[in-house]
């Protein structure tokens, strides 16, 4: 893809994007607050990674339109499929939960267009290599954040997450942060394996070998099968479709083999994080003791009882705490926790449920784009490129790390960048004025708005954590909350539960019944526990001891090992009243 246009304006929009990418990689991801961890914007580093997305896509659209020529990446029109078929099939399954809808179809085709725009900047190679040096850079700096959290004594309190010892990230999960490490590994291995790596100066073959030692001892102390897993597989491929490169640089390629090997032997002699991964390897295979098989099994049967169109975008939780109720056998006993599971482990099987064949149509379509690109790339570099690939599409597939972290959403969607960077070819654009003008103003108006729902996001969250502070007594700070798209649910949660116990402290039977009109619904969606019980305490209340008696026996069909509603279930059958038990739980739990 050559470049057309050195001009001043050109070369504007390199350095501002190039400032962009560094504060995306460099500075959002290490953004944090106290939350109540879980996923999506409940994480506060994933509302502010999607500011600087949004301006790198402005910039590419504005380039776009000024340039008068937009980059054609390889097999553009497989890859367009993706989000147009789910977005389709979005529409025709239903917008039960118009909110989160709205969020996963937003991070879907946000990064699309992040892949779509990166292009237009019209960068050359070597530009791609030095973003792909930002990046690592941020990896790198991962890194570091999970070797301060194993230390004794916490570090930075308040300014990432407290973790006990363990390699948690800034993501809060120990998978995350491993495939991450896997996805070091590979990166730092790529860009030594580039041709103009001899020519570097030492900073950047030192953030290369930094980076590969620091990693490969975060991914063997981390306990993470995933994790190992990936790197094992990544290592094997560089190997076997790069062996000639390496047998012509064999200083290198001992060089890389050292810093791997004296990272891995440090994660060895600091924890047990292998035999640990090992041991969850064989917990695999061993009938019951894992809870992935049978979360699988539960999954395919709800994707059976609707397979083209899937449930709907949001349906997962409903749909699967339904079947789990089929899926019991009094026989065998319980075979799965008794955690509300918010995704099957896999996101196949997700969009399965909720997306149907039309989903993995579309996944297909993208995936399909990918290997003939790598194909296209020939043995060496191809095969390159799919380690770098490996690590968190391995991910997907036991977890469902996007919705966790947009960063690894947004860090896959930039290697894919640098997968179909070669062949992509430039084309003059053929825009009406009008069709112009209405990009322009999107790119330009678009970011802030996008900032300002996510500022408001952060103080939403912040209210919910204010609110729990103040253990329920200062409702006032959900309204944030109440009034954001994607914190409203939360919002309402806490809000109506202080209504039931306040209503009930009061005698007051509307505000008891209000919340029944409430919880009703909400159950239908999220089977939550404790909604479960607290509607049964509003039931027996109001004197409809036969509803309390039917939401609990449904909570217990589908919790059957649950203590606590077993306790619900001896009190109702004792005829003793809910209320006193119940209410000596805070609401804000």
């Amino acid at each position: 893809m050559p470049l057309l246009d050195a001009s001043p304006h050109l070369q504007a929009r390199h350095r501002v994007t190039y400032v962009i990418f560094t504060i995306l990689f460099l500075i959002a991801p290490f953004y944090y607050q106290d939350n109540l961890g879980g996923e999506g914007l409940g994480l506060p580093f994933n509302a502010v990674i999607w500011i600087p997305v949004v301006c790198l896509i402005g910039v590419g659209l504005i380039s776009l339109i000024q340039t008068g020529a937009w980059v054609k990446p390889s097999y553009l029109v497989l890859i367009g499929l993706f989000p147009l078929l789910i977005v389709l099939g979005g529409f025709a399954s239903g917008l039960e939960r118009p909110g989160e809808w709205i969020v996963r179809i937003g991070v879907l085709v946000g990064g699309i267009l992040l892949w779509f725009a990166l292009f237009q900047v019209r960068f050359q190679r070597r530009d791609v290599e030095g973003l792909l040096y930002i990046l690592l850079a941020g990896l790198l700096l991962h890194g570091v954040v999970g070797l301060v959290q194993m230390l004794p004594e916490p570090l930075f309190k308040g300014w990432i997450p407290v973790a006990n010892q363990k390699l948690l990230g800034m993501f809060q999960q120990p998978n995350l942060q491993a495939s991450l490490m896997a996805t070091a590994i590979a990166l730092a291995i790529y860009l030594a394996a580039a041709p103009g790596f001899k020519v570097h100066r030492w900073p950047m073959k030192s953030l290369v070998f930094l980076t590969l030692s620091l990693a490969s001892f975060e991914v063997v102390s981390s306990g993470s099968r995933i994790g190992l897993l990936s790197s094992v597989i990544v290592l094997a491929i560089v190997v076997v479709t790069n062996l000639n490169r390496w047998s012509k640089t064999p200083f290198l390629a001992l060089s890389l083999a050292g810093a791997l090997v004296a990272g891995g032997s440090a994660g060895l002699t600091k924890t047990e994080g292998a035999v640990e991964a090992y041991n969850k390897l064989e917990q695999l295979s061993d009938q019951g003791r894992d809870v992935r098989p049978h979360i699988y099994r539960i999954a395919i049967d709800a994707w059976e009882r609707s397979p083209v169109l899937g449930h709907g975008i949001g349906s997962f939780q409903r749909e699967f705490q339904n079947q789990r109720i089929e899926y019991y056998d009094p026989e065998r006993g319980e075979v799965i926790d008794n955690a509300r599971f918010s995704h099957p482990h896999n996101e196949l099987l997700f969009w399965m449920i909720e997306g149907g064949v039309v989903a993995l149509v579309a996944i297909a379509c993208a995936v399909a784009a990918v290997f003939l690109q790598l194909y296209r790339l020939g043995w060496q570099r191809g095969g390159l490129t799919a380690a770098l690939l490996l690590p968190i599409t391995l991910h997907t597939q036991v977890e469902l790390p996007f919705y966790i972290s947009t960063f690894h959403w947004i860090v896959l969607v930039v290697l894919l960048f640098a997968c179909f960077y070669p062949g992509a070819k430039t084309k003059p654009v053929r825009l009406s004025g009008g069709a112009s003008k209405l990009i322009t103003i999107m790119a330009l108006s678009v970011p802030p708005l996008v900032t300002v729902f996510l500022m408001h996001s952060l103080l939403s969250q912040t209210g919910i954590m204010q609110y729990l502070k103040s253990r329920g007594t200062q409702p006032q700070h959900l309204n944030y909350a109440l009034n954001n798209l994607y914190f409203r649910e939360q919002g309402e949660y806490f809000m109506m539960r202080a209504v039931l116990y306040s209503g009930i402290n009061r005698a007051e039977k509307r505000d008891v019944e209000a919340f029944v009109d409430w919880a009703e619904p909400f159950l239908e969606q999220i089977p939550d526990i404790q909604i479960f019980k607290d509607l049964s305490v509003a039931y027996q209340y109001i004197g409809n001891d036969s509803d309390a008696s039917k939401v609990i026996e449904r909570a217990s069909a589908i919790y059957p090992a649950d203590r606590s509603i077993s306790e619900v279930k001896a009190k109702l059958k004792d005829g003793e009243p809910l209320a006193t038990f119940s209410s000596q739980a805070s609401v804000a739990e």
